[in-house]
């Protein structure tokens, strides 16, 4: 069926043609239905970028995490008749499920490290994996820009805040990018296990932390240990659970944002070479618009808590909504020709790391991390081409970007 010709009836985020080019899909939506409601989801899809904003930023607990931002079919083929009660607190659960104000403390509790002037003393230590991995991965000639490059260096610049060796930054990047792969036919994934892998793989260096004193030495760690909710400390593993999102969100998006807009930088000759004119001023520029072009993730899903109205549409307690955030990124409304690449466009608003009480805890380290390894690369390397016949780009419904792009060196 093709996207332009689709009814709204037949729309489907799970369906394997959305999951293979969701693009046209949403060019349709925008201007055809910027709300739609699906029955068998009993959800309204928001696909405009100020109405995508606005169902964000709702910060009064109108819209909660109740069933995760990322549930699979089978789980929204279940409908709820009213509000979801707030969940059990003993074990304490994943702070976005329970709202304002915890979920606030939680992310307060352990954020330094992801502060702006704490990023901007990781900036040397970033560029020196940077150009470290640069130095193995260039004599080779050819590599795996995403996985080789951003991915181990990603995955790195976590486990230094997370207090664990360096070492282990292959091992990190194989079990996020196996578990976060997407079924190719029902749709979805489960977001559970790929978290739980996660907690297994790091717990063992949380409970270290326990055990040194928490000190404040490895501040996102240590300010989960010391946090207390109602006066009582979190075991190891709640503070495991508590630290899942900005493990798996860390390493999973910033290489493919890094690879993807190389690439497209790479295939438009004339930009490259005004990026290149000046790299200390321009490569912010055009990370900016690698940030909204490039950035692989499609939507995320909140449960209504409360009656509210977004976009003109009342939505009842129990339902669902979707901030369909890649589609804002394109929206005609937002950006002149959005399906164009511009290294220097003007973007006074963000889509990229959400909005409001879910606003991406890690995005000043995204920003820094995609910089510094762009403007690394673009340093190191004058003249390089992608080798698009062993590019994979998997069919997603979650994150739909380039898992592996091979980078030849002239």
């Amino acid at each position: 069926m093709g996207a332009e010709a689709f009814r709204a009836a037949d729309y489907d985020p799970f369906s394997p043609a959305v999951m293979h080019d969701p693009l046209p899909f949403y060019r349709t939506l925008r201007r055809d239905h910027p709300v739609l409601y699906m029955e068998k989801y009993d959800g309204f899809f928001f696909s405009r970028f100020e109405d995508v904003l606005e169902l964000l930023s709702h910060v009064d607990n109108s819209f909660l995490q109740s069933e995760g931002s990322l549930p699979t079919p089978e789980v929204l083929s279940v409908h709820n008749a009213a509000a979801l009660p707030p969940p059990v607190t003993d074990p304490f659960p994943i702070s976005m499920r329970l709202g304002l104000p915890v979920h606030g403390d939680v992310r307060r509790a352990h954020v330094r490290p992801m502060m702006p002037r704490h990023v901007a003393g990781l900036t040397d230590f970033v560029r020196d994996l940077a150009n470290e991995r640069l130095d193995l991965l260039l004599p080779e000639k050819a590599f795996n820009l995403s996985k080789d490059y951003g991915g181990i260096v990603s995955a790195s610049v976590l486990c230094n805040l997370m207090g664990m060796p360096l070492e282990l930054a292959g091992e990190a990047l194989a079990i996020i990018n196996s578990g976060t792969r997407t079924d190719p036919e029902k749709g979805g994934f489960d977001s559970a296990a790929v978290a739980a892998q996660a907690i297994a793989f790091y717990l063992p260096y949380v409970e270290a932390r326990f055990a040194a004193g928490a000190d404040g030495s490895v501040p996102m760690v240590d300010g989960m240990i010391n946090w207390r909710f109602e006066g009582r400390a979190l075991t190891p593993r709640e503070v495991a659970v508590q630290l899942v999102c900005a493990f798996i969100g860390g390493i999973e998006t910033v290489p493919k944002i890094t690879a993807h807009g190389l690439m497209e930088l790479n295939a438009r000759p004339e930009q490259m070479a005004a990026v290149r004119a000046d790299l200390e001023t321009n490569v912010p520029k055009v990370v900016e618009e690698m940030l909204r072009y490039c950035a692989p993730a499609q939507w995320f899903m909140r449960t209504c808590n409360k009656t509210v109205t977004v976009a003109g549409q009342t939505i009842r307690p129990g339902q669902r909504a979707f901030a369909m955030i890649a589609s804002g990124l394109r929206d005609e409304r937002e950006f002149d020709q959005p399906d164009e690449f511009r290294w220097d466009r003007p973007i006074p608003r963000v889509l990229s790391f959400g909005a409001g009480m879910h606003f991406c805890i890690g995005v000043h380290l995204a920003r820094m991390e995609i910089r510094t390894m762009v403007d690394a690369f673009l340093r190191r390397v004058p003249e390089f081409e992608f080798d698009m016949d062993m590019a994979v780009r998997h069919p997603s419904s979650f994150q739909w970007g380039w898992n592996e792009l091979h980078v030849t060196i002239k």
